[in-house]
């Protein structure tokens, strides 16, 4: 996913904005709804729009004016599809759940073929996922060449050329590639609202692991926290918005890349007696350009 406001699409956890009351409570559920996105302006047409219907359940996401993303539901509320129809395909991500409302399970599909999927595993006390399995079609994502072209992956699961890399780079003769993703939280904490303190991302074939280690703002809350659809980058996964994340990457277990990302926020929208931020500022350690990202809500 990009790093830009906590980008991601948005891609898991409990609906936030859009569920009823479920059994496990893992995500709160904000009255707080995001309205419109600007990537790096707020001076020109929005990049994204997000269409509510009178109920206040998010129907649809209108993408720079042209693309959307529409929604299906459960009878529980709860998101069962985003589905997509771009200029080169037809994409659909389905999401189901447990007896909880919790995601149990998330696949992405292509022209009706399921390229990839990603299970997941909770920690039988507390609920929390513990860890994520994914599985990848290779010889889909070997061959891909409008990866521009995926505009949901892109916005919701994560970043197509970077998943293209990393399956070239596995010379194996596996069809489908692979990655284990690992969640640790603050120890001995109880609480069900706990921020993610480390993911360690695991690629057997390649013999290369991704260590993700954060740290965060905790007056402000995460606008996108609890929505099952916002996997990209982890964005619906922390409560409170990030203030840095640190990314080692090692091969055959030697350091071959470190970056920190800073992200700082400004502007204030208050609801609920929560704050909000408007503006979201991305700055990486490789080249240390500001990426701005700004949002508005409803009222």
């Amino acid at each position: 996913m990009k790093k830009n406001i906590l980008l991601m699409v948005l891609a898991v956890f409990t609906i936030g904005t859009f569920t009823s009351c479920q059994k496990n409570v893992e995500t709160y559920q904000p009255k707080c709804k995001i309205k419109k996105i600007w990537y790096r302006s707020d001076v020109y047409a929005p990049n994204e729009v997000y269409n509510y219907d009178d109920k206040g359940k998010l129907t649809s996401i209108t993408i720079d004016s042209v693309y959307s993303f529409e929604f299906t539901y459960n009878k529980d509320k709860t998101v069962s599809s985003i589905y997509h129809v771009g200029e080169k395909y037809a994409e659909t991500v389905n999401i189901t759940y447990n007896d909880d409302g919790l995601m149990e399970s998330m696949t992405y599909a292509v022209d009706g073929q399921v390229r990839q999927d990603m299970k997941v595993s909770r920690d039988e006390e507390t609920n929390r996922i513990k860890k994520i399995d994914e599985n990848y079609d290779k010889d889909f994502f070997d061959n891909l060449v409008y990866s521009k072209d995926l505009r949901l992956y892109s916005r919701m699961i994560g970043d197509p050329q970077a998943v293209q890399q990393l399956c070239r780079e596995a010379q194996d003769k596996d069809l489908v590639f692979r990655c284990t993703k690992t969640f640790t939280y603050e120890e001995g904490s109880k609480k069900n609202f706990d921020n993610i303190s480390k993911i360690v991302e695991e690629y057997p074939a390649l013999r290369r692991a991704v260590t993700r280690t954060y740290t965060y703002d905790e007056e402000s809350f995460n606008p996108f926290y609890g929505l099952p659809f916002a996997y990209a980058d982890y964005a619906g996964y922390y409560l409170n918005n990030k203030l840095k994340e640190t990314e080692d990457v090692t091969v055959e277990g030697q350091l071959t890349r470190s970056v920190v990302y800073t992200y700082s926020y400004e502007g204030l929208h208050y609801m609920n007696n929560k704050m909000y931020p408007r503006q979201f500022i991305t700055i990486s350690s490789e080249n240390n350009i500001p990426i701005h990202t700004y949002i508005l809500y409803l009222k």
